[in-house]
């Protein structure tokens, strides 16, 4: 009984402190778990770009210099606290201005979300391998291949 309360204790502190870690200055605690329209559209946000920084580190390991995208995702990142500043003020208003405010706020981030996932699509492609060389090296091969089976055929022809 004591193992279970002490493992029950252990990962209620392993939450509280993910918690916050996770958590944005200026943004109210109870935003991490509420169902508010506002706290959605911050933790939409976030996750946008948590994942756009996932994607650049991907990029990294990958042996791409990230420093451009980096400074990308550092600006977007700069764009969601203001906006983190504005759904805070925006939850704060009367019912019928805040709808109108947070929809308002809703295009924005729908558009800070698409930044963000080019900035990650950039970088992935700037990680991956230039098909063309590739498919210019392969037709070489194949025509330096014809070209020995041709010779090949000659000289049994000649009876060589």
């Amino acid at each position: 009984m004591e193992v279970v309360v002490g493992v029950a204790v252990a990962l209620t502190l392993i939450g509280v402190t993910s918690r916050w870690l996770r958590r944005r200055p200026g943004v109210p605690w109870s935003w991490q778990t509420s169902q508010s329209v506002a706290a959605g559209l911050h933790r939409r946000m976030h996750r946008a770009l948590d994942r756009t920084r996932r994607t650049v580190a991907l990029a990294r390991r990958r042996g791409v210099a990230t420093a451009h995208y980096e400074g990308l995702c550092d600006e977007l990142t700069t764009t969601a606290r203001a906006l983190d500043d504005q759904l805070v003020l925006a939850a704060k208003l009367p019912f019928t201005a805040r709808h109108k405010a947070l929809l308002g706020l809703r295009y924005r981030i729908v558009e800070l979300e698409g930044v963000a996932d080019r900035v990650g699509r950039a970088a992935l492609e700037a990680a991956s391998p230039l098909m063309s060389s590739v498919d210019e090296s392969l037709r070489d091969i194949k025509q330096r291949l014809d070209l020995h089976g041709e010779a090949r055929d000659e000289l049994r022809e000649f009876g060589l």
